[in-house]
């Protein structure tokens, strides 16, 4: 079962609270809290000396998170994974950590991911950055014309080429639902 919205805790709070200034203290409360907590797994995931399990699992509670502010910084290591090390491994499911959490993320993603294709020739990266596209917009057509619109406004005939080519590899690709 998912873990409940803020939504959802607000109003159970609310019925459970009589007074509106508590409330509001709450709320702010519940802001502040988050933000902390999004700047730490910001940090850690920033930080070189965190090991790649502790970077893929901030990057998953970032995603989590729907934590938008991450995106520039998740999208620059878009190729980090977690390689299980261990026969029992719980964190395996981190392999695609920063993936998940941009697409997690949403639409927010997507300039850093039309940014990743318009500079980098890197073929993981290109990879990646479509698959988080996909994802998003559920449609490769959508994506399509995207990519349509971010080559008319590039002025960069070198941008323009990587954006060419990554169109034509999202129409080679294959994607999960």
């Amino acid at each position: 079962m998912p873990a409940p919205t803020k939504q959802a805790l607000m109003i159970l709070l609310l019925r459970l609270t009589t007074n509106l200034d508590s409330f509001e203290k709450m709320d702010l409360q519940w802001d502040q809290d988050q933000r902390r907590l999004i700047n730490g797994l910001l940090g850690i995931f920033k930080d070189p000396k965190s090991s790649r399990l502790n970077q893929c699992a901030a990057a998953h509670y970032l995603g989590e998170l729907h934590a938008s502010i991450a995106v520039r910084a998740l999208s620059e290591k878009i190729t980090l994974n977690y390689v299980r090390t261990g026969f029992i491994d719980h964190m395996s499911d981190l392999g695609a950590a920063v993936e998940v959490a941009l697409i997690q993320i949403g639409t927010p993603s997507i300039p850093a991911m039309i940014r990743n294709l318009e500079e980098s020739d890197d073929a993981r990266v290109r990879d990646l950055s479509l698959e988080v596209l996909y994802h998003i917009e559920g449609d490769k057509d959508i994506v399509r014309l995207r990519f349509q619109k971010a080559i008319t406004a590039q002025k960069d005939s070198q941008k323009q080429a990587r954006l060419e080519a990554a169109l034509k590899s999202l129409g080679e690709m294959q994607f999960d639902k």
